[in-house]
């Protein structure tokens, strides 16, 4: 239960993350990563295990490279502008802080 729990949390972070990261340049992309981290690193405090931190950022990472590709229609959620790149670089390294943080 712990690691579906894990999972949906680092969904619901990364899409949160996706739809937030355009919104009110340059509030969006900070909101987004330090949401990221914060969320990331509070499933490890709940849990108390690097494991589930893990988990959940592998979730982030699947919502954040279906976004990062074209859809049916051609729409693309994080595109190659610099608000998408601060989320790639950015994003990325919350991810990595989060998880080495101690729980």
């Amino acid at each position: 239960m712990n690691y579906l729990f894990s999972v949906a949390i680092g969904a619901l972070t990364g899409a949160c993350a996706v739809l937030l990261h355009n919104f009110a340049l340059p509030i969006g992309p900070i909101l987004a990563i330090l949401g990221t981290l914060i969320s990331i690193w509070a499933v490890g405090r709940k849990f108390g295990k690097r494991t589930y931190k893990i988990v959940a950022a592998i979730s982030w990472i699947l919502i954040f490279s279906k976004a990062s590709l074209l859809g049916s229609g051609g729409e693309l959620l994080v595109q190659g502008d610099n608000s998408g790149s601060a989320l790639l670089f950015f994003g990325f390294t919350a991810l990595i802080v989060a998880i080495v943080l101690p729980a």
